[in-house]
C-alpha cells in the first residue's frame, strides 16, 4: 500500500512539474495588504443565513458577477481549523476574499462566511465538531438554492484543511454538484496527525531522538483527551503536560511568557480539547466519507505541506475516491506549495508570515477551471 502511495504521489508531482510560470496570468496574483485591482465586475452583499438544525445564524459575503445573465455556477468556502473571518485573515493574508475576487472576475459566485462562534456568526465554537461545520456548510448551499432573484446552476464546496475533512462529510448527507479539496487529509487520523508532527520537527531541525520525545509527549495528550471529560479539568491537565514538556515540543520550543501560553492554547488546548478531537480520533475515518463521494473531485496539495503532508495526502484520497468507483477525479500535487497554498522554500507554519503571496495563482486557476468545467456539463 505505501508502495502504491508512493509512485502516485510520485505522478502527481509530475503532472505538474512542467507548469509554466508564464501560463500564470497578472490577475490571478494577490499579494498582502493590497487593495483589490478596479474596476471591481462583480457584486457583493452582506448577507446572513440560518442554520436550522441549531438555530444560529451565520454572517458573511456572497459575490457574483455583475452581468446580464442571472445563472452563475456558484461554490462556498469553507474554513481550516481554528476560529477565521469570512475572509480567513491568517498572517495579514485574506485567501478567501482572493479567491471571492478571482473567481468573481470569471463569471463565479462565491459565498464565504464567519465560522460558527467566530467574528459575526453565532453558535458556539469549543463545542461545535465536523459535523456541525458540514451542517453549516450545507445551510449556507441551502442559501444560495433558495434566492429567487438568482439562478445558481450549480454549487459546490471548497473545503481547505479541516475544511477538507468537513466536505466529504457533506457529500456523505446530500446531494452535492461537485466538491474541492484543499490541502486535505486522505490517510487515517493517527497516520496524519503523526506526520504531521514528524514533518515538523524535521524541518525544525529535531534530530531523531527529538522526534521520539516529542511523539511521547503527543501520545500523553492523545490519551488525556480520549479519557477526560471535556472541561477546564482537560485544559488544565493538556496545558501542564504541555509547559512540563516544552522543551520537546517543537512548537513551544524557546518560547516564554504569553507567547508560551497562547501557542499552548492555540496549538494544543484547543486541538485536544475540543469534541471534534474525540469524535474523528475514534470515530469514520476520511477514507469512510471519501468512498461515498460520487460527485466530481478536484483535489489540490502542496509538496511542502508540512501540516497535511501532500504527497502522501493527495495519493490516498486520489485512490480511494477511483478503489469506490469515482470516475471524475482530478488530483494535482503542486510543487513548492506550504498548507496555507502559498508559494515555500521550507513549509514551516510560522515562514507564511513572511510570505507576500496570499495564495499560489496555480491554485486559484485550477479552481476556476474546474468550476467552469462542471458549470460547462449543465
Amino acid at each position: 500500500m505505501k508502495n502504491i502511495l508512493f509512485l502516485m504521489a510520485l505522478m502527481l508531482l509530475g503532472s505538474c512539474i512542467d507548469k509554466s510560470k508564464k501560463d500564470i496570468p497578472d490577475t490571478a496574483t494577490y499579494y498582502r495588504n493590497t487593495p483589490l485591482k478596479s474596476p471591481i465586475p462583480y457584486k457583493s452583499e452582506d448577507i446572513e443565513f440560518k442554520n436550522v438544525e441549531d438555530s444560529i445564524i451565520l454572517k458573511g459575503t456572497l459575490t457574483y458577477p455583475d452581468t446580464k445573465s442571472k445563472s452563475y455556477p456558484a461554490v462556498v468556502l469553507i474554513h481550516g481549523y481554528g476560529r477565521h473571518d469570512r475572509d480567513n485573515t491568517t498572517y495579514g493574508h485574506k485567501s478567501f476574499l482572493a479567491m471571492a475576487d478571482y473567481f468573481g472576475r470569471h463569471g463565479i459566485a462565491v459565498l464565504r462566511y464567519d465560522k460558527r462562534g467566530s467574528a459575526e456568526s453565532g453558535g458556539n465554537f469549543d463545542e461545535a465538531t465536523y459535523d456541525d461545520f458540514a451542517s453549516d456548510g450545507w445551510s449556507a448551499i441551502q442559501y444560495l438554492k433558495n434566492r429567487k432573484d438568482i439562478d445558481f446552476n450549480i454549487i459546490g464546496p471548497a473545503g481547505h484543511s479541516e475544511g477538507g475533512s468537513v466536505v466529504p462529510i457533506m457529500a456523505s448527507k446530500y446531494k452535492l454538484d461537485y466538491l474541492i479539496l484543499l490541502a486535505a487529509v486522505g490517510l487515517p487520523y493517527p497516520v496524519a496527525d503523526s506526520l504531521y508532527s514528524s514533518s515538523i520537527a524535521k524541518a525544525r531541525g529535531y534530530s531523531e531522538k527529538q522526534i521520539i520525545r516529542e511523539a511521547k509527549v503527543n501520545d500523553t495528550l492523545i490519551s488525556l483527551a480520549l479519557n477526560m471529560e471535556l472541561g477546564q479539568a482537560l485544559d488544565d491537565s493538556i496545558y501542564n503536560v504541555a509547559y512540563r514538556n516544552r522543551k520537546d515540543l517543537s512548537w513551544l520550543n524557546g518560547l516564554e511568557g504569553e507567547n508560551l501560553d497562547e501557542e499552548i492554547m492555540i496549538e494544543y488546548i484547543e486541538y485536544y480539547g475540543r469534541p471534534s478531537f474525540k469524535k474523528f480520533w475514534e470515530g469514520p475515518t476520511p477514507e469512510d466519507y471519501l468512498k461515498q463521494v460520487t460527485c466530481p473531485v478536484l483535489s489540490i496539495g502542496g509538496s511542502l505541506d508540512l501540516n497535511v503532508p501532500g504527497a502522501p495526502n493527495v495519493a490516498a484520497i486520489d485512490q480511494i475516491l477511483k478503489d469506490a468507483g469515482n470516475t471524475q477525479v482530478t488530483s494535482k500535487l503542486i510543487p513548492n506549495i506550504n498548507h496555507n497554498l502559498q508559494p515555500a522554500k521550507t513549509g514551516l507554519p510560522e515562514e507564511s508570515e513572511h510570505i507576500e503571496v496570499t495564495i499560489a495563482p496555480e491554485v486559484l486557476i485550477l479552481m476556476k477551471d474546474f468550476i467552469l468545467k462542471q458549470a460547462n456539463k449543465n
